[in-house]
């Protein structure tokens, strides 16, 4: 249209894939130096310029993540002294662009490199040659005594501990660093604060690092992805919903966000936006059936079950086997809710003898569950009674155990106390926590706090085909409660 401006494109972001360094120097001893070297090339580059930084074990690893450019490193020793080279590669041409030597410790080289390559580049975390050999050679105890402001040798202390499940260890060392006001790295301090919120489950803490984290580097589509899975476990579904489109606008090749975008949107109860996801999502190469299955999942939460019908029959006629034909049992659950036992229990019976077909040896239990689950308890109760007469050890340890629940419908429920539930439905996977926010919410209802259990039965349980024996008391528990709360 004339006379209007258009925006202007966003500059591209530059992926340096930085590999590890040759020792060349025939020292078996400066092996270190082969970690360290571009581990300081990464920090030094990191942030400036839209540049990400990525360390990559090798060149196909560094092509998986995206690299536009590669650096390749070695060092070697001339006249008793350590000389570093450096090449860059473009990713494309597979054409050297850059070429850097210098001389000297591993930080005063490399940081003459980083500077050389990429003006304004960050200075590293420690000036101090002694602290950088303690850190390459694990010594951290050392590094960040002769620097307590040493940011990346106390991250890469904490993440260690962390990595050998040494969680205790790991949180006072990091408590330790965070205490430490001069800490030259914002990222390693954000780096620090996530670490220990995943190892203390605080997932209020785990986003709050992520965002921290999304403002120093907000080109980085690791960490921004880490911040829209975080904002949806913690259920802040309209924060997710806004960090998933900026990945989906940064990163717009990974059709996995639009597909989670979808279901955030159904958790928020926005089916027809959920529903626009899916179509675009669908269109992505090999995801149209997982797009139908999404869809009527969506469609399903948000209780418009002749939609959801709809999407999980075609997705099932397209394409039978998927997921061992998932969509036929979620279908028949659909058909049931919407209204017609009668039409739910032809479709029930085209899956179990599909099942039986492919040999399921769940398929005996899969049809008690599924007449219990539908109100039909004695029915339910005789066919596995029946069953685990003939059934292998195994199979009627499964089926004993049912009728055992079953005979105390109520007992799972008052197993737990309510920050028990609270703990469960937190923890569980908001898309599939029908069993843990069914059973929270029949706890706060028993609690006196019916407000705050009506919220929660505002969107549907989705049927589940696990192994779990509780699982058939998801629907009867949520539509007596959904009965006592009109």
């Amino acid at each position: 249209m004339a006379g209007s401006c258009s925006k202007p494109a966003t500059p591209a972001i530059d992926r340096i894939a930085v590999l590890r360094f040759d020792n060349l120097s025939g020292d078996a001893s400066l092996d270190w130096i082969a970690n360290v070297a571009p581990a300081i090339l990464s920090s030094e580059w990191n942030g400036v310029s839209r540049t990400l930084a990525l360390a990559a074990g090798d060149l196909r690893d560094g092509y998986l993540k995206g690299a536009t450019r590669f650096a390749h490193g070695y060092f070697e020793k001339r006249g008793g002294k350590l000389q570093f080279r450096v090449l860059i590669e473009d990713a494309t041409r597979h054409k050297d662009t850059a070429e850097e030597v210098a001389a000297g410790d591993p930080l005063g080289a490399i940081s003459k490199i980083a500077r050389e390559i990429q003006p304004g580049a960050n200075a590293f975390s420690t000036n101090k040659p002694e602290a950088v050999e303690a850190w390459g050679h694990g010594d951290f105890e050392r590094a960040v005594a002769l620097d307590p402001d040493f940011s990346t040798a106390w991250l890469t202390w904490v993440e260690t501990l962390a990595a050998s499940r040494n969680s205790e260890k790991a949180i006072e060392v990091g408590s330790r660093a965070l205490n430490q006001t001069g800490l030259r790295s914002q990222t390693d301090r954000a780096r620090i604060k996530l670490v220990i919120a995943g190892l203390r489950h605080d997932e209020n803490a785990r986003v709050s690092a992520l965002q921290e984290l999304t403002r120093l580097i907000p080109f980085d589509a690791t960490v921004l992805r880490g911040l829209a899975e975080a904002q949806l476990a913690a259920r802040h579904f309209s924060e997710a919903e806004s960090a998933y489109n900026d990945l989906i606008r940064l990163d717009p090749a990974d059709p996995a966000s639009i597909n989670t975008l979808g279901y955030v949107q159904a958790l928020s109860g926005k089916p027809d936006q959920a529903r626009t996801s899916f179509e675009e999502y669908g269109k992505r190469p090999g995801q149209a059936i997982n797009a139908l299955d999404s869809l009527g999942e969506a469609m399903f939460l948000n209780g418009k079950f002749a939609e959801a019908e709809r999407a999980f029959l075609e997705g099932y006629q397209k394409s039978p086997m998927f997921l061992d034909g998932a969509d036929l049992w979620k279908a028949a659950h659909a058909r049931w809710l919407g209204g017609d036992l009668s039409g739910a229990d032809q479709l029930a019976a085209r899956y179990f003898e599909a099942r039986t077909r492919a040999s399921d040896a769940l398929t005996v239990w899969r049809r008690a569950t599924w007449l219990y689950q539908t109100g039909r308890h004695e029915q339910a109760m005789g066919l596995l009674m029946q069953a685990s007469a003939s059934a292998s050890t195994g199979m009627a340890a499964l089926l004993n155990q049912q009728l055992a629940i079953w005979k105390a419908p109520t007992a799972p429920l008052h197993s737990q106390n309510l920050d028990r539930w609270k703990e469960l439905y937190e923890r569980a996977n908001p898309v599939t926590d029908g069993l843990e926010r069914t059973f929270y919410a029949a706890a706060l209802f028993e609690a006196g706090q019916k407000e705050e259990a009506r919220k929660l039965v505002a969107l549907w349980p989705l049927p589940q085909l696990g192994s779990s024996p509780l699982q058939s008391l998801t629907y009867p528990a949520f539509l007596e409660l959904r009965n006592k709360l009109k």
